[in-house]
């Protein structure tokens, strides 16, 4: 089963994006209160690279964090 999570965007001269996106007026029964300025997350993709050596299978440098 998903993990809700929620997120909230501020903008550099607009301030907080999402003030008020998630009322229980715009959401209906998927409200869950606390969260009225933040919006709900969909999705998310992450990948995590560790180079590793071909021949050993030990690793050979940084992770690399990909979005």
């Amino acid at each position: 089963m998903a993990t809700p999570a929620y997120m909230s965007i501020t903008g550099t001269k607009q301030g907080l994006i999402t003030a008020g996106a998630f009322t229980e007026d715009s959401v209906g029964n998927t409200y869950q209160e606390g969260h009225e300025d933040q919006v709900m997350v969909q999705g998310f993709n992450h990948e995590v690279i560790i180079p590793r050596d071909p021949q050993s299978g030990q690793p050979t440098g940084q992770r690399v964090h990909k979005p």
